[in-house]
């Protein structure tokens, strides 16, 4: 006996009774009435609010389609909330229609509508648990997991589709119109689980989510959940829906905004959308290509054409790449676009017409102004194989760096050797956090021979770092790399912490040495308390100040501003020296020179590079040092490897020499047993 016969023998005894009992049946059938009555215009009140989100939602999902946005995988499973969450609110909407207005004439209508909401709500969760997932990895979500983390939502859409024949989670009768099943709890507790296990991914991948996201998702979560909660408890309060349109609004608004993923000014794809990009890709096991376009010149450009200018120019090329690749091109710096391509083809075709279109001699018309717009052009085949988007965006900033940058437009592709170069840096890079964090650097300390004295009089501290794998780590290399992490300060206070420690165990040095020089990057002379910072370690040492010459090389003293001023100023009324590193090997000049209290200077090796051969070469270098002793400077010839050199430049009048011919950078045990030997210094 189906369940409409059943509903009908309990009614037909009724209409059968005496009156009394007729009128029981009357008076309930009355405060029937009334409460559907009631239900009905609560009913029709939250319909019409769902109906007027729903407005909303299908409006910012038309907004969503029509505008530029990232094709990623989190934007395309929120295009599959959002139209499902808008089919969720119309199915609920008609399916309470038929609820509130029982029509013998539209069972059929109404279990195809409920059955359809009900399928709906069990789809939603797991699409809020998916977009979760996609939040977190950026990454294509395999098949495996997808179909793992599903397995309770498949089973709830096989009981719902299959609904109609057993009524277990609800059915319709005449007149009384939808009743409950017995397991009609079940799609309430289905959607709190899902919240629940939402939640507790939100919570556990807090970290890499952000705190932006978190909570617009914990407030997505609250929202949806009280409108579970609240219609769990009165059925006709569409809340459900009116909580899932919430949702869907706040992450357009938020998280899946398309113009979060346009570069403002260029109208292309910004650096945000290229990570996520790629790092699908690299999920994937796809093979992709990356050019990269670098304006290098942008800030000379800024001061001939003025910012707006310089702006200009970068949307003039936006708009040449955007023509040329469409939705391939990004600008993920300031002056860097970047060109992503699935194949060689595109790659090569790609490249060939950058290379046309950025020639030697290209020029823009800016403001009536030409302007010649040279770039760095590189590529990189295969980026995939670097694993991670943040390694393929710095790869391209070291191709860039390899660059003459001789003002023309040049190109660098990838090979195996600067492939090598860039993952042999970076493993120094990771190593020098655990050295700094152990303190395993190391003072070496190169002597200064005086050629009036004919002995060593002052020393230079060099730092050096050996790889437990890799071996010696050239200084050049692990300094660059502090320089640009930002990690120089902390390994400068380590070294010259250890200077001061080593003076102050061998204060007899002193008695035949003028000074130690230690070198300070620019960074170091940008602190704010810069030189109290370092008097403060030699008076804890209780070094005297007169014991240390600070060394600057010239590409810092070219950037001569009131702030460098100031420090020298500083450090030369503590009875601190300064000594000018490198002179030669950049844009240092006389003026340069001049405005610092140096009282040294040292002559870079590339300018002693073949003078015992080159006669013009012989002179220019012997210029310098006599321009620099009329000025009153002491000099230093830097990087002497052999006699004839040695003999050169004493006989012009150097006054010190550093290098290999006298003696290489030793450790402090070698170095003492040095001095002893030739100074007859004795403890």
């Amino acid at each position: 006996m189906n369940a409409k016969k059943r509903l009908w023998n309990q009614i037909q005894p009724a209409a059968n009774t005496g009156p009394d009992q007729f009128t029981k049946v009357r008076i309930f059938h009355s405060f029937s009435l009334f409460s559907v009555g009631c239900s009905i215009e609560k009913t029709m009140v939250c319909s019409r609010l769902c109906l007027s989100l729903s407005q909303k939602v299908l409006l910012v999902l038309w907004y969503f389609l029509g505008q530029k946005r990232a094709e990623d995988l989190n934007n395309q499973v929120f295009l599959f909330f959002a139209i499902i969450g808008i089919l969720d609110v119309v199915a609920e909407l008609a399916s309470n229609y038929y609820i509130s207005f029982p029509d013998s004439n539209c069972e059929i209508a109404a279990m195809l509508a409920t059955t359809i909401f009900y399928l709906l709500q069990a789809l939603l969760p797991f699409t809020v648990i998916c977009y979760i997932q996609t939040l977190h990895d950026n990454k294509i979500i395999s098949a495996k997991k997808m179909f793992l983390s599903g397995v309770p939502t498949f089973i709830l859409m096989g009981m719902i589709l299959t609904n109609p024949f057993t009524e277990k989670l609800f059915y319709f009768d005449i007149p009384a119109g939808y009743m409950k099943g017995p397991w009609y709890m079940l799609m309430y507790y289905s959607a709190l689980c899902h919240m629940a296990a939402a939640l507790i991914l939100i919570v556990i991948w807090r970290k890499k989510l952000g705190y932006r996201k978190v909570k617009v998702l914990l407030e997505i979560l609250l929202i949806s959940g009280a409108g579970v909660v609240i219609q769990l408890l009165y059925h006709p309060l569409l809340t459900t829906g009116f909580g899932m349109s919430l949702g869907i609004l706040a992450l357009f608004i938020t998280i899946n905004n398309p113009h979060a993923n346009i570069d403002t000014l260029t109208g292309l794809y910004n650096h945000l959308y290229l990570v996520r990009k790629s790092n699908e890709l690299i999920s994937a096991e796809k093979s992709f290509h990356i050019i990269t376009v670098y304006l290098y010149q942008l800030r000379h450009i800024n001061k001939i054409a003025g910012v707006q200018g310089g702006n200009s120019i970068l949307k003039l090329t936006a708009r040449k790449l955007g023509e040329m690749c469409g939705k391939k091109a990004f600008r993920t710096t300031g002056k860097r676009f970047m060109i992503l391509t699935g194949s060689l083809e595109e790659y090569e075709y790609y490249l060939t017409q950058l290379k046309r279109m950025f020639d030697g001699n290209s020029k823009l018309n800016v403001n009536n102004k030409i302007i010649t717009v040279p770039v760095i052009i590189s590529g990189i085949m295969n980026a995939q194989k670097l694993g991670d988007s943040g390694l393929i965006l710095e790869y391209a900033e070291y191709l860039e760096a390899l660059s003459a940058k001789s003002g023309l437009t040049e190109v660098i592709q990838d090979d195996h050797q600067t492939m090598n170069g860039f993952l042999y840096n970076k493993r120094v890079e990771q190593y020098l956090h655990k050295a700094i964090t152990e303190d395993l650097f190391e003072i070496y300390y190169q002597p200064v021979y005086s050629t009036r004295k004919k002995c060593f009089i002052t020393l230079e501290a060099l730092s050096r770092l050996q790889h437990p794998e890799l071996g010696w780590i050239a200084p050049d290399v692990f300094i660059q790399i502090a320089e640009k992490n930002h990690m120089i300060e902390q390994i400068t206070d380590l070294q010259f912490s250890r200077v001061c420690r080593f003076l102050g165990e061998n204060r007899y040095l002193m008695e035949h040495l003028l000074n130690v020089k230690v070198n300070l990057s620019s960074l170091d002379l940008m602190r704010n308390d810069c030189s109290r910072h370092f008097i403060r370690i030699m008076d804890a040492y209780k070094i005297p100040h007169n014991w240390i010459q600070f060394e600057i090389t010239e590409t810092v003293a070219t950037e001569y501003n009131a702030g460098l001023r100031r420090v020298a100023e500083e450090f030369t009324a503590a009875g601190i020296g300064f000594c000018l590193d490198d002179f030669g090997s950049g844009y240092a000049n006389l003026n340069t020179v001049m405005r610092l209290p140096f009282s040294v200077i040292k002559v870079d090796r590339s300018l002693l590079f073949d003078i015992c051969r080159d006669e013009k070469r012989a002179i220019f270098y012997e210029s310098v040092v006599e321009t620099f002793h009329k000025m009153n400077y002491h000099i230093v010839s830097e990087g002497v490897e052999t006699q004839e050199e040695m003999e050169q430049i004493s006989s012009w009048g150097v006054d010190m020499i550093q290098g290999y011919y006298f003696s290489k950078p030793l450790p402090e045990k070698e170095l003492l047993e040095l001095l002893k030997k030739q100074d007859n210094i004795e403890r």
